[in-house]
C-alpha cells in the first residue's frame, strides 16, 4: 500500500472559533460574539493580513510550510525561480518556517556541491543558499529538505547501488523513482552530502525524507551483509512462521534504524541543529522495514498523511505519545492528495485538517508543489493566508500534557497479514514506486493486503473518540505510559513477547482494566502450540479458531441482549478465536454459527438456509465469545472477534458498554455533544490551567455548526477559578457537577478552545 494513502477514512469539516460569529475571517480579524453563527468562507484574492511576530524554533513554530520540489533538468525547467518573490509570497501568507529543497528523489542538488550533481537549471546560481538568504530577510525559521534513498541521479549513475527487488528491476525502470540500498556505497555518498551541506549553510533543522525501504532489497550489498550476520542467504519467501524469515524481517528493520541514527549523527556533528525523519511509515506495513525505534534518530515526530480526519486524530495522539520533542509536526497537502497538482481541497476542509494537530498542540505543515518552471501559484498563498489567520491568536495557548483515562495499544510487530504467507516476497511486499506507465508490460502479481490490527486500531480510536471517552495511544516501545491511564484497549494484536505480557499483566493486577480482542496476548513466535500468555488474567485458555466468513455473537446476559435489540445476534464478517474460560470468568456471550457453513450450498441440492445470507443456528454456540474475568485489583475483558473495526450500531454500543461498565467515573471529562464532536484537554501544570478543545469532525462540508456541554475534570482536587473562552479570553460560566467544572461551548463551526484555570482546594 501507498503510505500516502493509508486508511481512506475521510471525516471533514469546518472551523470556527468557541463563540459564534467570532471567526476573524479575511482581513479583519474579530473576536466579537455576534448574535448568529456563520459559516467561514474564502474570500477569493485576499491575502489575510498577519501580525508578525518572532517565536522560537521549534518549541513554538506552529504554522510550516514545504513546497515539493521534486523537478529534473532535462529541459528548460526551474529557470524562472526567483527566491525573493518565492520567499516572501510564503511569509506574506503568515508561515513561520520554510523547509527548502536541497535535493529532491530527482537526486539533483540545489546547493553548490563538489560531491552531487547540481540541477542544471541553477545556471551557477545557489538556489538553496538564496532561499535561506531570504528567510532571514523575512524572519522566518529555515529548515532543509533532504531525500534519502530515492535518489534518480544515484540510480541512474551508480547501477551497483541499486535496490534489488525479489522480481527484478522491471517494476522500477518503468516508474518515476530510483531507490538505491542503504547498505551500498550510496550509503557514504549521503553522510558526505549531509556534511557539506550541513557544514555550509546555517539552517534551524533539516528534514529526512523516506528513510525506509520502498520494498524488500536483495542486492549483493544485503546479501553480502546478511550472510556475514546469519551465515544464511536473505530468504525470499515471506513466512511468518519460519525463524529465518523473522531474523531477516528484522535485520531490515536495525539495518534502517542504524542508518537512520547514523545520519543525524553525521548532522549534529556538524551543527547541532534538529534532526527529523519521515514517520508516517509508524502505520505502515512490515515491508517498509521501519520499527518504532527507529523514532529514536528524530528530535520530534514529523511525517505526512492524507487519509482524512478521523486518520489525523489518530495519527496526532500516537505522534503525542511518540515524539521526544513537542510540538510534533503534522504534514499534509493544499491539494487533494500529491498526484493531483491543481485540485485544493475545499477550504473548510483545510480548515479542519489543520485544526486537528492545533488541538493536540502540534505544528501542522502544509504541503505545496512548485510549477515545472520555478514559480508557485499565488492563489493558492492568498486562500493559505486564510487558514493562517484563524489559527494566529490560539497558538500562544498551545502546550500541555494531553489529559486521558483510556490508551489505545499500537503494536508495529503486528502490522503484517496471517493471511499472505509461505509466499514469494515480490507478491507479498509490493514495490513502493507511483508515476509511470509499464509500457505494456503486464502486471507483477500481488497480493491484496488487509493489516487486521491497524484495522481494529482505527475502529476503538473512532469508538472512543464518538463515545467522548478521553483516549491516547500507546505502542510497544511505550508501554512504560501505561501509568498515565486506567484501561487499556489491546485490539487484535497478533502476537506478544512475555515482557509486554507482563506488563500488562502487572497494569491489571494495580487495578487496570483490559480490553483485549480476538487473538490479543497470542504467542506464536517459536511455540508449537500457541497460547494466551494473558490467560490467568482473561480468564480464557486459547484452542484454536471458529467459524469463517461469517460467525455470530449471541447474548447470554440480559443486559447485552438488550443493547443489541432488536437484534437478537451480533454478526462478525470473519472467524472468531475457540476458547474456553476458566473458573471464575463470566461468559456474557458466546459464539453462535451460520446455521449452514458460509462456503456451502450450491444451485442444484439446496443446501444452504438463505441465498444472500447466513442466518446464525437455531441454538446458540457454548464456546465463550465474551469474557470479563477480575485479575488483582483490576479487570479484563476479552471478547472472541475485533468487534470494534465494524461500523455498525450494536458492535460499537457493546464496546463503549463493557468499557464504562468495567471503568468507573470520574473521567479526565465528559462531553454532552453529537458523535461528530472531539474534545481534547491538556494539563499546563506551570500555569496550572487546562486548554480545552473541540473539533467538529462531521463528514460533510461546510459542516453544520455545533454545540457541546463540557465537564472537565481538576487535577489533584483543586477548584477552578476562571473558564475562558479563546482567543479573546472572556469569561465564560460555569458550575461545579461533582468532581467537575461544567461550561457550555455555543454553536460552533468546526474549532473551539477554552482555559480553565485552577488553584488548590
Amino acid at each position: 500500500m501507498n503510505r500516502r494513502n493509508f486508511n481512506k477514512s475521510l471525516g471533514l469539516g469546518a472551523l470556527a472559533s468557541l463563540v459564534p460569529g467570532a471567526h476573524g475571517q479575511h482581513t479583519n480579524v474579530s473576536h466579537t460574539p455576534d448574535a448568529k453563527s456563520s459559516a467561514i468562507t474564502a474570500q477569493p484574492e485576499v491575502t489575510a493580513q498577519i501580525p508578525t511576530r518572532s517565536v522560537d524554533w521549534p518549541s513554538r513554530t506552529f504554522r510550516r510550510l514545504l513546497v515539493d520540489t521534486h523537478i529534473p533538468d532535462w529541459d528548460d525547467l526551474f529557470i524562472d525561480f526567483d527566491a525573493a518573490a518565492y520567499v516572501k509570497t510564503v511569509a506574506s501568507a503568515g508561515f513561520q518556517s520554510l523547509m527548502q529543497y536541497a535535493n529532491s528523489h530527482a537526486g539533483l542538488s540545489l546547493w553548490r556541491t563538489k560531491l552531487g550533481q547540481m540541477h542544471r537549471g541553477m545556471r551557477g546560481r545557489d538556489y538553496f543558499g538564496e532561499v535561506m538568504e531570504q528567510c532571514g530577510v523575512h524572519g522566518m525559521h529555515r529548515v532543509a529538505y533532504y531525500s534519502l534513498v530515492y535518489d534518480d541521479w544515484a540510480y541512474q549513475t551508480y547501477p551497483d547501488w541499486r535496490i534489488l527487488p525479489e522480481g527484478g528491476y522491471d517494476p522500477v525502470l518503468y516508474s518515476r523513482m530510483g531507490t538505491v540500498c542503504i547498505n551500498s556505497p550510496y550509503r557514504e555518498h549521503a553522510m558526505a552530502c549531509l556534511r557539506e551541506l550541513v557544514s555550509n549553510y546555517e539552517f534551524g533543522g533539516i528534514f529526512l525524507d523516506m528513510t525506509f525501504w520502498p520494498t524488500v532489497c536483495y542486492c549483493p550489498h544485503c546479501a553480502a551483509r546478511f550472510w556475514k550476520e546469519e551465515q544464511a542467504e536473505p530468504p525470499r519467501i515471506v513466512d511468518w512462521t519460519d525463524p529465518k524469515w523473522r531474523a531477516f524481517q528484522k535485520a531490515r528493520e536495525r539495518w534502517m534504524r542504524e542508518f537512520a541514527l547514523e545520519s543525524t549523527q553525521t548532522v549534529k556533528q556538524a551543527r547541532p541543529i534538529q534532526v527529523f525523519h519521515q514517520f508516517s511509515t509508524v502505520f505502515e506495513p512490515w515491508q517498509f522495514g521501519v520499527s518504532l525505534e527507529q523514532n529514536e534518530a528524530s528530535d520530534f515526530c514529523s511525517g505526512d498523511f492524507y487519509g482524512g480526519a478521523n486518520e489525523f486524530s489518530l495519527v496526532c495522539k500516537a505522534y503525542d505519545g511518540l515524539t521526544r520533542m513537542q510540538p510534533f509536526e503534522f504534514m499534509t497537502s493544499r491539494t487533494i492528495g500529491l498526484g493531483d497538482f491543481e485540485t485544493t481541497k475545499p477550504f473548510e476542509q483545510l480548515l479542519l485538517e489543520s485544526s486537528i494537530p492545533a488541538a493536540h498542540s502540534g505544528a501542522c505543515l502544509f504541503i505545496d508543489a512548485v510549477k515545472p518552471n520555478g514559480r508557485l501559484n499565488p492563489h493558492a498563498y492568498e486562500l493559505l493566508s486564510q487558514i493562517n489567520v484563524q489559527h494566529d491568536p490560539y497558538e500562544q495557548f498551545l502546550g500541555g500534557v494531553l489529559q486521558a483515562d483510556v490508551a489505545v495499544y499500537f503494536d508495529k510487530a503486528s502490522m503484517y497479514d496471517p493471511s499472505i504467507n509461505k509466499v514469494p516476497a515480490a507478491i507479498a511486499a509490493p514495490i513502493h514506486t507511483q508515476g509511470g506507465p509499464h509500457l505494456g508490460l503486464p502486471a507483477p502479481a500481488v497480493a491484496e493486503m488487509k493489516l487486521p490490527h491497524r484495522e481494529a486500531l482505527i475502529g476503538a480510536a473512532r469508538i472512543l473518540r464518538e463515545a467522548h471517552i478521553p483516549y491516547g495511544v500507546v505502542t510497544n516501545v511505550t508501554l512504560d505510559q501505561l501509568s498515565r491511564y486506567r484501561a487499556v484497549v489491546v485490539s487484535n494484536v497478533l502476537e506478544m513477547t512475555p515482557e509486554q505480557a507482563e506488563l500488562f499483566r502487572a497494569f491489571v493486577r494495580d487495578g487496570g482494566i483490559l480490553y483485549a480482542s480476538g487473538p490479543s496476548s497470542l504467542q506464536i513466535v517459536g511455540q508449537p502450540s500457541p497460547r494466551f500468555l494473558l490467560e490467568d488474567v482473561l480468564g480464557v485458555r486459547y484452542v484454536g479458531r471458529l467459524g469463517t466468513s461469517m460467525t455470530y455473537l449471541a447474548p447470554s446476559n440480559a443486559e447485552v441482549a438488550k443493547l443489541i435489540w432488536p437484534q437478537e445476534h451480533a454478526s462478525f464478517p470473519g472467524e472468531m478465536v475457540k476458547a474456553e474460560s476458566q473458573a471464575g470468568a463470566d461468559v456474557l456471550a458466546t459464539v453462535t454459527l451460520p446455521w449452514v457453513a458460509p462456503d456451502e450450498g450450491y444451485a442444484i441440492g439446496a443446501h444452504f438456509a438463505q441465498i444472500w445470507s447466513n442466518p446464525p443456528a437455531l441454538v446458540a454456540g457454548k464456546d465463550p465469545a465474551i469474557v470479563v474475568n477480575s485479575f488483582g485489583k483490576g479487570k479484563a475483558i476479552w471478547v472472541a472477534a475485533p468487534i470494534e473495526k465494524l461500523t455498525g450500531t450494536a458492535a460499537g454500543t457493546l464496546v463503549r458498554h463493557l468499557l464504562r461498565t468495567a471503568l468507573s467515573g470520574p473521567y479526565k471529562f465528559e462531553v454532552d455533544a453529537k458523535p461528530a464532536v472531539e474534545v481534547t484537554v491538556y494539563r499546563q501544570e506551570k500555569n496550572r490551567r487546562l486548554l480545552v478543545g473541540l473539533l467538529n469532525m462531521q463528514e460533510e462540508v461546510p459542516a453544520a455548526a455545533v454545540d457541546a456541554t463540557v465537564r472537565v475534570q481538576i487535577p489533584d482536587g483543586g477548584k477552578a477559578r476562571r473558564v475562558l473562552r479563546l482567543p479573546d479570553q472572556k469569561e465564560m460560566a460555569f458550575t461545579a457537577v461533582g468532581p467537575y467544572v461544567q461550561f457550555h461551548v455555543p454553536a460552533f463551526d468546526v474549532f473551539a478552545m477554552a482555559l480553565v484555570e485552577y488553584g488548590k482546594q
